[in-house]
């Protein structure tokens, strides 16, 4: 294995936070996404380079927010699928890309 693929959790935290850090100071603590569909790609497609792989889907970002808040609910034995929450948490973080870029275009 490839030390340059090997990834620090820790690290990805810290990142995160130094990314979302910059967006809250750019647009405040409270972000309009402005936008509720978008183009999405299973996450297994997304390293699949075969002939076999699927096209793209709709994905949406209120669902992806909903599910946000389910995950930081307070639930007495909460349901872990790490795969979904990813996948709706990676919805809100593409946005996030988008409106910055946007701005930097802007």
């Amino acid at each position: 294995m490839s030390s340059e693929t090997v990834l620090s959790l820790a690290d990805l935290r810290r990142a995160l936070t130094r990314s979302l850090d910059e967006i809250e100071r750019q647009q405040g603590s409270v972000v309009e996404l402005g936008a509720d569909f978008y183009w999405t790609i299973v996450p297994w497609a997304a390293f699949s380079f075969g002939a076999d792989v699927p096209q793209p889907t709709v994905g949406q970002l209120s669902d992806d927010v909903r599910s946000m808040r389910d995950i930081l609910a307070d639930h007495p034995d909460p349901p872990i699928s790490a795969w979904h929450d990813l996948a709706h948490l990676i919805g809100i973080l593409n946005r996030l890309a988008a409106l910055d870029l946007a701005d930097s275009a802007g």
